[in-house]
């Protein structure tokens, strides 16, 4: 146990050291509770079972360019991840892979992770420990910017060669899972990348540590009735996003809730800036579907209730997921005597 305390620890620090950053630039989801792959490569095989789960997400939907951004468009997300429990190490591992893209404007941005994960049983839950190596490809679309002067020779660089790039990431983090509560902890983009598209490094877009924390719990209500409150906190330390809800479910097939967003965005005064916030009201319904709910369908609506200066107030986003048992969890065969041998038609 104290062998396993120190790696803990040593864990946790290693990822606080690497939190320092200057912007936020992850994809949001308002189904965060449903997927915490994408977060978190510690939860991988946590659940026993091989699950998939895709989102989509288009945010802001109805929004359309002006002549101060020819070209724009409103974010559009989706995820794609798989994780499963593997057989290694008296079936502690866990394995996972995440594939997503995401487009704000004119930039565009895919990224394909694939995570390991180490289950340590503690009492009646398991504490994921999980690492998320991969990699991050970035491109921009120049004539969608608004240029002043057409002959400035960053512009020049970046019109006259393809102004993307491919780079290496990283993610680690701990998930720990009871059948009462789960409370996670990850920071992804470690390794301090900078996108210089071919151009001057001194001003290249850095990519930002982003740390990331949810936490849950289960209230039953009864014998049909489960509320489940829940939150969600992303940070790069200068921009802050909260989310914050409840889940009630009826007889384990059918689910809503509310949830609220606040993001902040801290600008440097010195430059002008100042600090800036938006918040929004999220409603969330779906159902589980199949032989023990093998599959799950989510619907989500978020109303932008502040900050709708520069955008439209909706959003919409759907998601699927999918589960199979795991192929090493193969029931131990039934051994049948002449005398207790019954048929089955």
């Amino acid at each position: 146990m104290k062998k396993n305390s120190r790696i803990l620890f040593i864990f946790l620090a290693i990822i606080c050291l690497e939190l320092p950053a200057f912007s936020q630039q992850d994809a949001q989801f308002s189904h965060y509770m449903f997927n915490s792959m994408n977060y978190n490569p510690g939860y991988a095989g946590l659940e026993g079972v091989t699950r998939f789960t895709g989102i989509f997400r288009k945010q802001w939907l109805g929004y359309a360019s002006t002549a101060d951004a020819p070209g724009g468009t409103s974010p559009t997300s989706a995820v794609v991840t798989a994780n499963t429990l593997l057989p290694f190490m008296k079936q502690r591992t866990g394995a996972g892979v995440n594939f997503s893209y995401d487009s704000k404007g004119p930039v565009n941005t895919t990224e394909l992770q694939f995570s390991l994960a180490y289950h340590f049983k503690i009492k009646s839950g398991k504490l994921g420990v999980g690492i998320r190596p991969g990699f991050r490809y970035e491109n921009l679309n120049t004539n969608w910017y608004n240029v002043i002067n057409q002959n400035d020779p960053i512009y020049q660089s970046l019109t006259s060669s393809p102004a993307s790039q491919l780079k290496g990431d990283l993610a680690a983090g701990i998930y720990w899972q009871t059948p009462k509560y789960y409370i996670g902890i990850s920071a992804d983009h470690f390794t301090g990348t900078r996108y210089t598209y071919g151009i001057d490094t001194s001003i290249a877009s850095k990519l930002s540590s982003h740390m990331y924390a949810t936490a849950g719990y289960t209230f039953n209500l009864g014998s049909v009735l489960k509320l489940m409150p829940n939150a969600f906190f992303q940070t790069d330390t200068k921009n802050f996003t909260y989310l914050f809800g409840a889940m009630l479910t009826y007889n384990d097939k059918f689910y809503g809730g509310i949830s609220a967003r606040e993001s902040i965005a801290n600008k440097e005064v010195s430059r002008g800036g100042n600090t800036l916030a938006n918040d929004d009201i999220i409603f969330l319904i779906g159902m589980n579907l199949m032989k023990n709910n093998a599959m799950r369908i989510g619907y989500s609506f978020d109303y932008v209730t502040s900050g709708a200066q520069a955008k439209t107030r909706t959003s919409h986003e759907i998601m699927l997921s999918y589960v199979i048992p795991s192929p090493w969890n193969v029931p131990k065969p039934i051994v049948r005597t002449p005398r207790y041998r019954q048929e089955e038609y």
